[in-house]
């Protein structure tokens, strides 16, 4: 066996793609424009099942799963992978 170092190991990390699903967009390039433009993607939540919260504001995506994905295949997954799966496919 070596002799064990203190060193840290380098790693070269390649990006090869991005994507995003965000308060501020749909895709990178409508996340990425508002960052840029200081926009905020909190919002006031107005829907029925909000309004026994005790705080009504909160930060939900521009785009909803069920508008960029197929019906059949968003009902396999729960909602956290279903935006996990529409930012991976923009990456790729």
């Amino acid at each position: 066996m070596g002799e064990q170092t203190d060193r840290p190991v380098r790693r070269t990390v390649v990006v090869t793609g991005l994507g995003a699903s965000s308060p501020l967009g749909g895709d990178v390039a409508t996340t990425w424009a508002g960052m840029l433009a200081g926009r905020s993607g909190i919002r006031t939540l107005t829907q029925e099942w909000a309004a026994d919260l005790p705080v009504r504001f909160a930060g939900t995506v521009a785009v909803e799963p069920l508008e960029v994905m197929d019906r059949v295949e968003a009902r396999k997954l729960d909602r956290t992978e279903q935006l996990a799966l529409i930012a991976a496919r923009e990456a790729v």
